[in-house]
């Protein structure tokens, strides 16, 4: 249960809103493949950004946070914690005085990884969070 139901942030401010998946409540985790940002946009859900634990060739996005393709007006945000994997993160943020009404969307935490052995199950962790909009205060929940 959590304790947080609304967070809301003053819309002139200067400083930055950050969608962020976190992956340290994950307890069975053996190792995560990817974690990645989306955001519904009524047809789907667009990546907005994206970090993968898996291919070590791919330089860009191998424990390095990067946006989706096509994606501007927003900066990806993210650790991979090499002590602990368990607390890597990746999100996305945005000067919070650029924000409008159209970044009232549902977005999405997608988080792929294997559990420890012996079985090394592949399991799929998605959370879903909607950000309303309402004058100048921006209320996530």
């Amino acid at each position: 249960m959590s304790v947080v139901n609304d967070v809301a942030v003053n819309a002139e401010s200067t400083d930055n809103f950050q969608v962020v998946c976190r992956i340290n409540n994950i307890w069975d985790l053996g190792k995560f493949t990817t974690i990645t940002v989306l955001r519904h946009t009524g047809t789907g859900y667009q990546i907005l950004a994206q970090m993968q634990n898996v291919d070590e060739t791919a330089t860009d996005t191998y424990r390095n946070p990067v946006l989706g393709s096509g994606v501007s007006g927003l900066t990806a945000v993210g650790e991979y914690a090499i002590a602990n994997p368990r607390y890597s993160y990746v999100g996305v943020a945005r000067q919070m005085s650029a924000m409008s009404c159209n970044d009232a969307l549902t977005y999405r935490c997608e988080v792929v990884y294997t559990t420890p052995g012996p079985a090394f199950t592949v399991q799929t962790g998605v959370k879903n969070k909607t950000l309303f909009v309402q004058g100048s205060i921006y209320l996530y929940f």
